[in-house]
């Protein structure tokens, strides 16, 4: 004899699960929807099956006896208050046949009401410890990536790659097809391109990245034909942190006044890197700017993320960047590790992550991310949630 759940896809399907398992002599404790199916708890143990009819009769006499005195009362109330009624600006008013009588049954039937529909949510739940959880139940997926902290919008919208899947399958399907929304497909492209501008918010690391980025092609390209921009709305000259990376690496650094945007030829051999530096709303305006004035300037946008950030930061920084859909770079990540919630932030944002890197080293610290890459980053970093 024992309590069992039984999941099918509409109710007549659960209740001959339960027939076929229990007999005639089953009670169902509950039923609920979950995820599209129907989930019925039932029971053929003696002691359990006495209990819950014991309860049913107490919730009964519970509400008669509620509901007696509440009526009992308003009744009261409505005997003692209605001579008591006072009026603006009026004294002793002769009104007759007033409908205040009416409003206390009015309020009861309310009471009434929410106390059937709050008795209806409670016969649908389900009060269990952790034991008596299953892992190999579909449903348990997005109570267990919830723990990890990705957004209930982001579950319900990926709800497609776990259903009908074991925990531990369903939680590494996820991951792939969050990992497949995120990877973008441009960092072939970046590759390919001559000129690449860099921004984000200040100390997202945009400088760092932009001496990576000029090793990395430097390396890729076997080309020393690299510029550095500065792109600022400041008169102080040049960043200290790009002009110290421009002398160790030996690539020149000029102001972006000085580049020549219209006479602009496609077939030089320079890489010009573009560092954007200040606040992102000078940034897009910048961006702007050069692409209404050069419509046929061609060019790869890269945003910086820095880990760690939190859903509103991500939120707020997307938000100003979508004319420009600019590639996602996450940065810093040896100093944070990039958590669910930024994650689910970057995807209902529909952000395309093209590369990770670190602080500390300079070259052979960009990694491309893609869809593999990122879903064994999330196995090794959530496995232990």
């Amino acid at each position: 004899m024992k309590t069992q759940t039984f999941k099918a896809k509409d109710v007549k399907s659960a209740i001959n699960l339960v027939n076929s398992e229990f007999g005639d002599k089953a009670i169902i404790l509950s039923t609920k929807k979950n995820n599209g199916f129907v989930e019925v708890e039932a029971s053929d143990n003696d002691e359990i099956i006495i209990d819950h009819q014991k309860k049913i009769e107490e919730r009964k006499n519970f509400s008669n006896v509620f509901l007696k005195e509440l009526k009992t009362k308003s009744q009261n109330n409505t005997e003692n208050n209605k001579n008591k009624v006072s009026y603006l600006n009026k004294e002793n008013p002769n009104i007759k046949n007033n409908n205040f009588s009416e409003i206390p049954n009015e309020i009861f039937e309310k009471i009434k009401d929410d106390i059937a529909s709050l008795r209806k949510e409670m016969n649908g739940m389900i009060v269990t410890d952790q034991s008596g959880i299953s892992d190999e139940l579909s449903y348990q997926t997005p109570m267990k990536l919830r723990q990890e902290n990705f957004s209930p919008q982001i579950i319900s919208k990926l709800n497609y790659s776990f259903l009908g899947k074991s925990l531990e399958d369903g939680r590494v399907s996820f991951f792939r097809e969050l990992s497949r929304k995120l990877a973008s497909n441009d960092f072939s492209r970046l590759l390919k391109s001559k000129n690449i501008f860099i921004l984000g918010n200040s100390g997202s690391g945009k400088s760092t990245l932009a001496a990576k980025l000029a090793s990395y092609l430097s390396d890729a390209k076997n080309t020393k034909k690299i510029n550095f921009f500065e792109v600022s709305n400041s008169s102080t000259g040049h960043s200290d942190v790009l002009k110290s990376y421009s002398r160790v690496l030996g690539f020149s650094l000029n102001d972006y006044k000085s580049f020549d945007f219209k006479n602009y030829n496609r077939d030089d051999e320079w890489i010009n890197i573009f560092d954007f530096s200040g606040e992102i709303n000078f940034s897009v305006q910048k961006i702007k700017e050069i692409k209404n004035s050069f419509p046929s300037f061609d060019f790869c946008s890269i945003l910086t993320v820095q880990s760690g950030s939190n859903s509103e930061m991500i939120n707020g920084i997307t938000k100003k960047v979508v004319e420009i859909r600019p590639m996602v770079a996450i940065t810093k990540l040896d100093e944070c590790w990039v958590g669910a919630e930024e994650f689910s932030s970057l995807a209902l944002n529909n952000a395309r992550i093209g590369m990770v890197t670190g602080t500390k080293v300079i070259i052979d610290s960009i990694i491309e991310a893609n869809e593999n890459s990122l879903t064994k980053y999330m196995k090794d970093n959530f496995e232990n949630v």
